[in-house]
């Protein structure tokens, strides 16, 4: 990719500098000086919070920042990084800051179906297999190729429980059972509705908490939109200047 990048540039005859970094590394510093300005565009998790550190450490005089993905973190519980937050009552495990990234605005009509469908025959699978291993209990199942969309409920249903070693009938109620996870995907929905009315305020409280550590280093921050929602749904910015 940075071979890639740099023969981009050299074509395009811009003079960019493309260099290889692991960003988590404590060399990620010496990246940086202070006539820099960093800019991350959805920056998964802990990569911005990074990001925002090392600019402060480096100098750096401004900064813009749109975060994304604040889930993707290797502690398993918020860790808040202004004083304000750290005061505050509410207490976030890495599975609720997923919530923020669960909407899906720029995927096409197909790309959804695509994923419904999965989604549905997902929940299909899962009453069967409890009859199958006569537990009630949920089995996880891995992420799928897109191949697997072709494949017929009972051709799906047949090779998930070959993957999960699952000794299955050759034949079932493939058509029922494929209605009843399309009722269950409208149940899930419905449950989903009041758990995604706190999408945006966790997000925007989240991004505070950012604009609240960075303004803590000396930088006077800006928070707004940069983008409508439709384009992304990720359209916070941060801009920090000190």
């Amino acid at each position: 990719m940075v071979a890639a990048g740099q023969a981009l540039s050299l074509r395009q005859q811009r003079p960019v500098a493309h260099r290889q970094q692991d960003v988590m590394a404590a060399s990620a510093v010496g990246q940086l000086a202070e006539g820099d300005t960093p800019v991350a565009l959805h920056a998964c998790g802990d990569l911005h919070v990074r990001l925002m550190a090392v600019a402060t450490e480096a100098g750096c005089r401004q900064l813009a920042i749109a975060p994304c993905c604040y889930n993707r973190t290797q502690a398993d519980t918020y860790q808040a990084l202004s004083t304000r937050a750290q005061r505050s009552t509410l207490l976030l495990a890495r599975h609720d800051l997923a919530l923020v990234a669960s909407e899906a605005v720029t995927a096409g009509r197909r790309v959804c179906r695509q994923r419904d469908t999965s989604m549905a025959r997902r929940l299909g699978f899962d009453l069967w297999q409890r009859q199958l291993r006569g537990e009630d209990s949920y089995l996880p199942t891995p992420s799928l190729p897109a191949s697997w969309q072709a494949l017929s409920m009972r051709q799906w249903c047949m090779s998930m429980a070959a993957l999960k070693g699952l000794q299955a009938p050759a034949e079932a109620d493939w058509p029922r059972l494929e209605q009843q996870g399309w009722q269950r995907l409208a149940q899930v929905r419905n449950l989903e509705l009041l758990r995604n009315l706190f999408r945006r305020p966790l997000e925007l409280w989240l991004a505070l908490d950012r604009a609240l550590y960075l303004q803590q280093a000396g930088f006077r921050v800006r928070m707004g939109t940069f983008c409508a929602a439709t384009l992304t749904p990720r359209n916070v910015l941060l801009l920090a200047e000190r």
